[in-house]
């Protein structure tokens, strides 16, 4: 079997790759001084916190050597379900008690079945809808990338290697690599990745203060939020 060298990344390209190194490295230091402190009590939230984060630290890994190995259309697959754990965690927050919505995921409930504080299902897309205020590249991005999930018309698409409209040819390449893409397609894909990174640190990092929080302090917090909510 011949071993064939990949040439590298364009200079602008590679600067990405190594901001991811970046990120994993805050992913696992959040972790060690937030949430998963030696010695201290356990909740149920604090275990999908570490279930997230270890998925997002598998996932930074595994899309950097996609990256690095030209294959766009599975890097494309990691980068959404990279932004369904940053979602999906932040559900915690829709409901009136997150510890209990916990528990329930870890049991095995399905996220999508379970209902917010306002008796809404927690689905993809109404997870989507409500964080795209923060996030306002989500719903897009989410979209397009949904294809690449399941087997659909993008990975079609991803197959095509030209296009000759005069002879109305189209050429087809089967390979490992996405050679063809522009430069601007792989930084639109880091860029993408390394958001929904910022996306699920802002919750751990929000549960990480909560939890410093008395209990007196907690319920003060949850009063001020009923009232908001009630005007």
């Amino acid at each position: 079997m011949m071993i064939v060298s990949l040439p590298q990344h364009p200079k602008k390209v590679q600067a990405l790759l190594s901001k991811l190194d970046d990120d994993r490295a805050a992913l696992f230091q959040l972790h060690r001084e937030g949430y998963a402190k030696p010695g201290a009590p356990i909740f149920p939230l604090d275990l999908l916190a570490m279930g997230a984060a270890k998925r997002a630290v598998s996932a930074n890994s595994a899309f950097k050597q996609m990256i690095e190995a030209w294959n766009l259309t599975s890097a494309r697959t990691m980068l959404r379900t990279h932004i369904d754990t940053g979602l999906r965690f932040s559900a915690a927050w829709l409901v009136d008690k997150p510890h209990d919505f916990a528990t329930a995921v870890i049991a095995g409930e399905r996220i999508d079945k379970m209902k917010d504080r306002d008796g809404k299902r927690l689905t993809d897309a109404h997870l989507v809808e409500t964080r795209t205020e923060e996030y306002p590249w989500l719903p897009a991005v989410y979209k397009e990338l949904s294809g690449y999930v399941h087997f659909s018309g993008s990975h079609v698409g991803a197959s095509v290697d030209g296009l000759e409209k005069d002879d109305n040819l189209v050429s087809f390449l089967l390979s490992e690599t996405d050679m063809k893409f522009p430069e601007f397609s792989w930084i639109e894909a880091i860029e993408c990745f390394r958001e929904a990174t910022g996306m699920l640190a802002h919750f751990l990092e929000g549960y990480a203060l909560t939890k410093q929080l008395t209990p007196a302090e907690l319920e003060e917090g949850r009063q001020r939020f009923m009232s908001a909510r009630a005007k």
